[in-house]
């Protein structure tokens, strides 16, 4: 597997990269230790087995998340029926956008109700992690979409 770093491919390996992290954070949250997390109130919360579920479903995703975005740039990716990676890429950007989109409107009105310490609280950098990704994995989408076609096969 050749890594290129061009102008082309950065985003799609900045959005694996992103992906495994956020998997690697989910597995270590569901395994107990709760890195990055307020440790008294993420205790409380994986208490109750649907978050412990959503963790390792989440992993998963992001696993997926690492295979997805290593297509857009992998000649491997380029044999696969583009149908399913546009119907997974789609899927991808449009959930993340959803997220980030969620936490600005979440920030705006905190802002707006005057809660600012909401906005500032050490968590708020999580949502930063979620803004990073959508954008990485819509370049990277975007960038797949509009130059597959003149990508030779065996490059």
């Amino acid at each position: 597997m050749a890594f290129d770093l061009d102008n082309r491919s950065w985003p799609a390996y900045g959005a694996a990269a992103w992906s495994l992290v956020f998997a690697l954070f989910h597995i270590v949250w569901a395994m107990g230790w709760y890195v990055g997390l307020d440790q008294e109130t993420a205790r409380r919360a994986f208490e109750t087995t649907w978050k412990l579920v959503y963790d390792i479903v989440i992993a998963g995703l992001c696993v997926l998340g690492v295979c997805l975005a290593l297509s857009f740039v992998q000649p491997w990716g380029r044999r696969m029926p583009q149908w399913c990676i546009n119907f997974v890429g789609w899927c991808a950007t449009g959930l993340l956008l959803l997220r980030a989109g969620g936490s600005i409107i979440q920030m705006v009105y905190f802002g707006l109700a005057g809660k600012l310490a909401t906005i500032l609280h050490p968590m708020a950098l999580w949502e930063l992690w979620f803004y990073i990704g959508a954008s990485l994995f819509i370049a990277s989408f975007w960038q797949f979409r509009h130059t597959k076609s003149t990508i030779p096969l065996g490059s």
